[in-house]
């Protein structure tokens, strides 16, 4: 794939990619590629697909570097299969310029879940990080560093599962394996940064482990362990400053996951944990009846008035067809409701008959037919067959055709 410095108007909305993939909305991106939704019209299904950013005015041997970094992403991340690790489908060239097919995910990634909530709960901060954990024991397994786990490139999906993604700084411990980044370059995001990386020298799975504690300490409490206002300020806390325990940002965080966390964050990588698979063991026994704190709370009168002015412009926009819009909305009242403990307060079923509406007028009533009818008699089983909610459900599950067994 020789770099040709192709002008980035040159594919947008509306370009058709190896006559099979057709972009359509910009979701994101920055300068290392753009990330647009597309439709795969060979399988008919929806699809994410990253596009390298080439300038013209880059020198050949710059483009060349993201060329190999850009391939290297595709390798690495096709060689992975598991629940916690987006999925890479394709990869091609369009007019010289490099593209990989992923996934489309329908969620949020965490810095998103950071400035929309702050802290979260106990309890899903040690079911999300053991997925993460998860994810990244089956890439070191593999061989693969991340190099930049951060709650930007972590995706929360709808029913509650975790995706890492974005392998674009990611490593090869293979040391055969031809390498486009200098290791003695500092990749990665400031405020997750290991401290090896920090002194720009070889990288192993324990820095990932250090970005994860980092990650964890963000999600508990609002915010990575240090602050800093540039890129020098970061590195020397990483390699010279000791956080402050997290039980002093967050004093209901149980002993043993914040001594978890401040072993994660240890400066030597000889004193991490040894292997993600084993942080994933420990957050997952610390999730264990009556190991966490967990006492279920009303929802007070404010959180109250959010939720039920989310649904209220979720149904406003799932009637004027913005069905992205409204799954938005529903699923932002569904994250306030399970922050509260009140995945059974009526809200919550509320939330979840209008999430499946919106992919009725998505994919049709087929598609829903068995989720309504889960959904009607869980709704009965929780507020009782005669609430209104409960027979809204049923009524409206009842029109439908029946679920395919």
């Amino acid at each position: 794939m020789g770099g040709t410095g192709v002008p980035p108007d040159r594919i947008g909305a509306g370009t058709l990619l190896s006559g099979r993939y057709r972009l359509e909305e910009r979701l994101g991106g920055g300068g290392f590629g753009q990330v647009y939704a597309a439709v795969d019209l060979g399988l008919g299904r929806r699809v994410a697909v990253k596009v390298l950013t080439l300038r013209a005015e880059w020198a050949e041997g710059e483009r060349n570097a993201r060329e190999g970094r850009f391939r290297r992403e595709a390798v690495a991340a096709a060689a992975l299969s598991h629940p916690n690790v987006a999925t890479i489908h394709d990869a091609g060239e369009h007019d010289g310029r490099p593209f990989l097919v992923m996934e489309l995910l329908s969620g949020r990634d965490f810095g998103e879940v950071l400035l929309d909530l702050g802290g979260l709960p106990v309890a899903d901060v040690l079911a999300y990080g053991a997925q993460i954990a998860a994810g990244l024991q089956h890439a070191h397994e593999h061989g693969l560093v991340h190099r930049d786990i951060k709650p930007e490139n972590l995706m929360l999906l709808p029913d509650g599962a975790v995706k890492i993604c974005d392998f674009g700084l990611v490593a090869q411990r293979d040391p055969q394996r031809t390498r486009y980044t200098d290791p003695q370059a500092v990749m990665g995001s400031p405020p997750y940064l290991s401290p090896e990386q920090a002194h720009g020298r070889e990288v192993t799975a324990q820095s990932d482990l250090y970005s994860l504690g980092c990650v964890l300490y963000a999600l508990l409490a609002e915010g990575p362990p240090f602050s800093a206002g540039n890129v020098v300020g970061y590195a020397y806390a990483h390699v010279h400053e000791t956080p402050e325990r997290i039980e002093r940002r967050r004093p209901e965080v149980p002993a043993g996951l914040a001594h978890l966390v401040h072993e994660l964050l240890a400066k030597n990588p000889a004193e991490r944990p040894s292997t993600a698979g084993e942080v994933a063991l420990r957050l997952r026994e610390l999730r264990q009846p009556g190991r966490v704190p967990h006492t279920p709370t009303a929802l007070d009168r404010g959180t109250r008035h959010v939720v039920w002015a989310l649904l209220e412009e979720g149904e406003g926009l799932l009637m004027s067809g913005r069905f992205a819009d409204a799954d938005q909305r529903y699923w932002q009242a569904l994250q306030q409701l399970a922050r509260h403990d009140a995945e059974k307060a009526p809200a919550s079923f509320a939330a979840l008959f209008g999430r499946a509406r919106v992919l009725e007028g998505l994919n049709g009533a087929s598609s829903v037919a068995r989720r309504l009818a889960e959904l009607a008699g869980d709704t009965a089983a929780a507020l009782g067959a005669e609430h209104p909610l409960a027979r809204c459900v049923a009524s409206y599950a009842a029109v439908r055709p029946a679920p395919e067994r």
